[in-house]
């Protein structure tokens, strides 16, 4: 319990650190250029979403796998640190280039090398060496208070900011892996690297779906509204993603002894869980969508109470969705391509929703459109687990 709270602790004063020195640089940057920046940077959330599938990977293969964790462990640490690697370079090699090309570079390895940090403290917790997951992400918000030093003295701009981001990352990962003991050479076992690819995959498509979700809202503000509309949404996901973060921390520090709790058998009792959490976030946040959105068209789009209460919607059916994939992703592989095809439900219905919603409602929009990928995500879940149409039979395979 020491260990979990000095890691919510640490990630805690991280986050707090990095998110209020990127806002305070709004005044300094002005709302154009602060809204690139966003943009940028929301546009490949779904990166870093993407290496999340490796750290729930570890999180779930590592304690099953006693005799081969070093193997998995590593196999597991290349796969995070590959699109670091390509990323990275890219933003190199075009930040001579600068504009618009240089920044979306460099945010995109930036979000890479965000979920390559997270993987590699992960394998540190699962290392029993919690407490070199917080020193590392003090140490990264350290970095960024001192970028947005040097940027609120006007020394760096958006494309300098996000590059000197990165270099703080590439070295406080370098030193995270060099630390993760290597185990003597052995055969690996035919098939591992297939099963673990499929897990990584499918693992963190859920995560990227709904991370690709909100880029869609950064690629249509950017394209139908003023910067300073995605910089109000930016701010607002900000708020609601520091819930979010709050509780995926949480289950992720749990995830190993989950997992091994709901394990064969066991996990009937995590689907009857996840079917009923899936249930009443479809009922509860349908509803409160569907009035909100009738009210935003009838009071107007800029409406602060309604804006308030779909952000409440939203941020709070967000953990409930999470919870109840969570619960199934901790039973066995063959639940999975159910929450994948949740996920691309999801993902599909946001961004219908916000084709339509985005233009005409602004945030208010936007949020719906965040929303209605939930709901849907949370009816099809329940829909599949009630009816006994998802694939979920009891394994002991993990």
């Amino acid at each position: 319990m020491r260990a979990a709270l000095r890691v919510i602790a640490g990630r805690g004063a991280a986050r707090a650190g990095i998110q209020l020195s990127l806002l305070a640089l709004l005044p300094v940057w002005g709302a154009d250029d602060f809204g690139r920046y966003v943009a940028a940077v929301g546009t490949f959330s779904w990166l870093q979403m993407s290496v999340a599938g490796v750290e729930k990977a570890a999180l779930t293969a590592v304690p099953r796998a006693r005799s081969l964790g070093g193997q998995v462990t590593w196999m597991l640490l290349r796969r995070a640190a590959t699109p670091f690697v390509v990323t990275g370079v890219a933003a190199v090699a075009l930040a001579p280039a600068g504009g618009p090309l240089g920044l979306y570079a460099a945010a995109a390895a930036n979000a890479a090398g965000l979920g390559l940090l997270s993987v590699s403290a992960a394998i540190h917790r699962l290392l029993q060496r919690p407490g070199r997951d917080s020193v590392a992400f003090l140490a990264y918000a350290v970095w960024v208070v001192a970028a947005a030093a040097l940027a609120f003295a006007d020394v760096l701009r958006p494309n300098g900011y996000a590059l000197m981001l990165t270099g703080g990352l590439a070295v406080v990962c370098a030193v995270l892996v060099a630390l993760v003991p290597r185990d003597r050479p052995r055969m690996i076992r035919s098939g591992l690297s297939g099963v673990i690819n499929r897990r990584v995959l499918l693992l963190g498509f859920s995560d990227v779906a709904d991370a690709a979700g909100v880029s869609v809202l950064y690629i249509l503000l950017a394209a139908i509204a003023a910067p300073a509309e995605a910089a109000l949404v930016y701010v607002l996901v900000l708020i609601s993603s520091t819930l979010g973060a709050f509780g995926v921390l949480v289950l992720r520090l749990i995830q190993p002894s989950i997992s091994l709790r709901l394990r064969g058998p066991s996990g009937e009792g995590g689907r009857a869980l996840a079917r009923r959490v899936s249930g009443w976030t479809a009922v509860v946040a349908g509803s409160a969508a569907l009035g909100i959105g009738a009210g935003a068209l009838t009071a107007g789009a800029d409406n602060r109470v309604l804006l308030g209460a779909i952000v409440a919607v939203e941020m709070t059916s967000f953990c409930a969705v999470v919870y109840a994939v969570f619960l199934l992703e901790n039973t066995n592989g063959a639940v999975l391509s159910l929450t994948t095809a949740a996920a691309l439900a999801a993902l599909l219905a946001t961004v219908a929703t916000a084709m339509v919603a985005t233009g005409p409602l602004g945030a208010i929009g936007a949020f719906l459109a965040l929303t209605a990928g939930l709901v849907t995500k949370a009816a099809i879940l329940h829909t599949r687990l009630s009816t006994g149409r998802g694939p979920v039979p009891v394994t002991t395979a993990g």
